[in-house]
């Protein structure tokens, strides 16, 4: 047995309420009936013409209620009714008085023509009626169909208001990639059609044009509609005909294809918004790859450069070099040498980070003992540099990977002394909260302009693109990545006295562990 929505058995009342039922007929004869015997007892009292305007009320409400001809019904049985027991000579169908006469057909005339305009005024009342819930039904459809974004939200919402609306299962079906009809990959609906004809739907994307039982195309139960778009036919919708006639309708199929472009229109919307946002990552990803050569260019330039001239040197060198000339050569091509694979490995840990394959290792640690391992990496680097560290004795214990936080603080005090001028102090201050680690490194540099502030945590973005500073503009983007993977964040102002500070804030997910002053001992 065939299960149908409520909106079509709505439907189906509708349509079937244009013929009278069997009950519609009884009210024709009940009505008049109930109103003689209500005007029996006052026979004395009521003249004929009160008489038969109580008749007429009784053809209103039948003319109202139940319809045109049920009122006609009710209409004739007066007449009998009143000529009857009413109009002299009583029990008898015979009228002496012509006045009697003349006021029964009176009557008969305005019951017929007020039953007609009844009956206009309803079946008005039930077309605005349904045009109300077809309203209802499209703003339903729209409403959601503006919320989605994916196309599988989309064929989803369009099978669930097709059955809502029409009472028969459906599906959408779309070619693959070689050209061929096809169900969705997703699982289906329970409302979903499983048994459409492929064939019938070939020949319907294939022509643009509807197939149902009522065309001479086919003879399958079901209703086949292309989904005409702007670019063409973009595929087919399978509908199960329910056993009723109202889905034949003018105004029914009216409805259905607006259901139909609705679904389309989206769909098509759906698609431009996937191209454009592939457009738009293919845009970026050409921007990104020409800023990674430009940048990567100009920073292996001058240590390659260094590199092959040292080299040269070395391997044309007639015993003319003395031991410290080739000491220095051999250690130019070592720095040289470090600076490229620095730069090498800032760009493979930032597709690392990028690609989510780091896990996160964290463990408990002291601020100090992380902050003392990044200085201990660059202390070759900051020999000839003040380093101040402003940090508390007995600070919290905070959970976090050490490894990827010290290569946080290491990046941002290379990049301090790349841009404090010779001689002038870096400054580190650390301070651990309720709330989380703060942690500021401060150099005594030119600053960085305001609108800028954010920019340089940008991928392979310097201020000066052409400077005498090494660097591809990855480091302060390594911070970012690794500081955001921790739940934190990071920011750089610049300090009253001159100079920018990076100031990082990670927090704290749940409180450290006590430890025993004893069992530390």
């Amino acid at each position: 047995m065939k299960s149908t929505s409520k909106a079509a058995e709505k439907l189906f009342d509708y349509h079937h309420s244009e013929s009278p039922s069997h009950g519609h007929w009884l009210w024709g004869i009940a009505i008049p009936l109930l109103l003689t015997l209500i005007d029996w007892p006052f026979r004395e009292i009521l003249t004929t013409s009160n008489i038969l305007m109580f008749y007429l009320l009784g053809v209103f409400f039948v003319a109202i209620r139940f319809g045109f001809w049920p009122s006609i019904l009710a209409s004739l049985t007066n007449a009998g009714a009143f000529a009857y027991f009413f109009a002299p000579p009583i029990f008898s169908f015979a009228i002496a008085e012509p006045e009697n006469l003349a006021g029964l057909a009176v009557t008969m005339v305005v019951g017929t023509v007020t039953s007609k305009l009844a009956e206009n005024v309803r079946h008005q009342a039930r077309v605005a009626e349904q045009r109300e819930r077809r309203v209802s039904a499209l703003y339903r459809l729209s409403k959601e169909l503006a919320e989605a974004r994916l196309e599988t939200e989309i064929i989803e919402i369009g099978v669930r208001h097709i059955y809502a609306e029409f009472g028969g299962r459906n599906t959408f079906l779309f070619p693959d990639r070689n050209g061929l009809l096809c169900y969705a990959d997703e699982p289906p609906l329970d409302i979903s059609l499983q048994g459409a004809n492929l064939s019938v739907a070939r020949w319907v994307f294939n022509h643009g044009q509807m197939a149902d039982k009522g065309t001479d195309t086919f003879s399958d139960s079901s209703i086949y509609v292309p989904l005409n778009g702007s670019t063409g036919t973009i595929g087919v919708l399978a509908l199960e005909q329910i056993n009723l006639p109202g889905i034949f309708f003018a105004e029914q199929r009216q409805l259905l294809d607006t259901f139909v472009n609705q679904i389309v229109h989206t769909l098509e919307r759906a698609n431009l918004a996937e191209k454009a946002k592939e457009a738009t990552l293919k845009m970026q990803a050409e921007t990104l790859r020409n800023s990674l050569l430009s940048s990567i260019s100009h920073d292996l330039r001058t240590p390659l450069a260094t590199i092959v001239c040292a080299a040269s040197t070395l391997e044309t060198d007639t015993g003319q070099l003395d031991e410290d000339r080739k000491r220095k050569l051999a250690g130019a091509i070592s720095e040289e040498a470090q600076r490229m694979s620095d730069l090498t490995t800032k760009i493979l840990e930032m597709a690392r980070l990028e690609a989510g394959e780091v896990v996160l290792n964290r463990q408990w640690y002291a601020p100090e003992e992380i902050v003392g391992s990044a200085l201990r990496r660059l202390d070759k680097k900051l020999k000839s540099r003040q380093v101040n560290v402003t940090m508390t004795d007995g600070q919290a214990l905070i959970y976090v990977d050490a490894v990827l936080l010290q290569q946080v603080i290491v990046n941002l005090l290379d990049n301090a002394d790349k841009y404090s001028p010779p001689g002038l102090p870096i400054g580190i201050s650390v301070e651990t909260a309720p709330s989380g680690l703060s942690i500021a490194v401060a150099d005594s540099g030119l600053g960085i302009p305001e609108h800028l502030q954010e920019k340089i945590f940008d991928k392979f973005f310097r201020i000066h693109a052409e400077s005498a500073q090494s660097g591809v503009g990855l480091g302060l983007s390594i911070c970012r990545a690794i500081v955001e993977a921790h739940g934190g964040k990071i920011h750089a102002t610049n300090r009253s006295i001159g100079g920018a500070v990076f100031q990082l804030h990670l927090p704290v997910s749940e409180a450290p562990p006590i430890i025993d002053p004893e069992e530390k001992s």
